[in-house]
């Protein structure tokens, strides 16, 4: 038996119902959105990915379940270490996201 995977799934925008961010442990690891009549899920970590890391639901939850799974193997098949270091990427890109804002003083009307 294989362990449990828990994701967090949260709307990509405030009253938007089929655009979700789906978060790991604090990190973002993928999306679930409404593609016409089908739900889309993809894993979006910084590495290379199998195949199997996207696919296409009749529902939403369904959704969330298969990439939950996909999540579990990709686990299972990753070594730690390359793991991390996608952790790594991660936050380098939001750290460089973060500095291209401007700041609230900054911004212009």
């Amino acid at each position: 038996m294989s362990a449990k995977i828990t994701i967090n799934a949260q709307p990509r925008w405030p009253d938007v119902n089929d655009d979700y961010a789906i978060q790991f442990e604090g990190h973002s690891i993928g999306r679930v959105r409404l593609d016409g009549t089908n739900w889309v899920w993809s894993i979006t970590i910084p590495m290379a990915l199998p195949e199997w890391a996207e696919g296409t639901a009749a529902s939403r939850d369904e959704g969330f379940k298969a990439l939950a799974a996909a999540w579990g193997k990709l686990l299972a098949q990753t070594n730690p270490e390359r793991l991390q270091r996608a952790w790594e990427l991660e936050k380098a890109f939001e750290t460089r996201q973060q500095k291209k804002r401007p700041k609230p003083e900054q911004a212009q009307p």
